[in-house]
């Protein structure tokens, strides 16, 4: 290759690194602000930090030694954000054994007689049933036998249990939207488990559901786990403070597939700082819009 063609690939690769660069700078910088284009940025963080380390690995082998730094320090930014709040690993070492709990969170179901048979089949100790859109039936006489509805009735959020609960409830999070929550024991000892889904919620009505959240939660004796479908990432400002408020953490990984490495979850378990989490798995989704996940932790 001539000295002409060597320098205009030096100036391609000089301008194509400078302006990735600068606009990841922007991009992240602008996500710590407290407007739309901040939201929409922090929402983004993951992706962010994602090409600025292939930015310094591409800069290095290009020996532009000072492009690699700048994506490094990018880079730098973007994980502590992301790691302060949630563990960013491949990951999320397998089904829990011993003592471990499943907890099974489904919401905006369509078909109760296929949630049912999946917590049947997978003998979980929880079901979330979260704003069913099948209104029009009613789950009692669907419930496995042996296991307990808890906050029933038709076209509403409810839990099923394995073991009999001592108290049982919703929390409304706004119109047509509530969570549902019960109190059971497990292994000698009792838990509240609230179940949730905030996605498609205005910005205002997420605020308004975490205050009512953590509002509850402050009010428990017992350790409560929360879990489901926050409808934001768990390093947005909203989660964060509802974090700081409950004095709760997040348990699960970032990603536990694939998939998550370019779209990071909305759906979290967070709970006390001595609660264990095994792992995470995505189940088939049969009838229903949305596939359910179960939870396994260690309690």
């Amino acid at each position: 290759m001539g000295y002409l063609a060597q320098r205009k690939k030096y100036m391609r690769t000089n301008f194509v690194l400078k302006s990735l660069l600068l606009l990841l700078t922007v991009f992240s910088v602008a996500a710590f602000g407290d407007n739309a284009l901040g939201y929409f940025c922090n929402n983004w963080r993951f992706q962010f930090y994602l090409l600025s380390a292939a930015l310094a690995v591409y800069a290095l082998c290009s020996r532009f030694f000072l492009y690699a730094f700048w994506a490094a320090m990018v880079l730098l930014v973007n994980f502590f954000v992301i790691s302060s709040v949630v563990s960013v690993v491949l990951a999320d070492g397998g089904e829990a054994v011993g003592s471990g709990a499943k907890l099974m969170y489904q919401d905006n179901t369509t078909s109760f007689l296929d949630v049912f048979e999946t917590f049947a089949s997978k003998k979980a100790d929880l079901l979330a049933v979260v704003n069913p859109e099948e209104k029009d039936v009613s789950p009692q006489g669907l419930v496995p036998a042996g296991s307990f509805l808890s906050a029933g009735g038709k076209g509403g959020s409810f839990m099923v249990s394995a073991t009999h609960p001592q108290a049982a409830g919703k929390i409304k999070l706004a119109p047509g939207n509530s969570a549902v929550f019960v109190r059971c024991a497990h292994q000698g000892k009792n838990y509240v488990f609230l179940a949730l889904s905030t996605e498609g919620l205005s910005r205002r009505r997420q605020e308004q559901a975490l205050q009512a959240v953590s509002a509850f939660i402050s009010a428990e004796d017992d350790p409560v786990i929360v879990f489901g479908n926050f409808g934001m990432p768990a390093w947005d400002r909203l989660f964060t403070k509802f974090l700081a408020d409950s004095g709760l953490e997040v348990k699960n990984t970032l990603f536990a597939d694939v998939l998550g490495v370019f779209t990071p979850p909305t759906e979290y378990v967070i709970g006390y700082r001595n609660l264990e989490f095994s792992g995470i798995r995505r189940l088939p989704r049969r009838g229903n819009p949305s596939a359910p996940l179960l939870f396994y932790l260690k309690i």
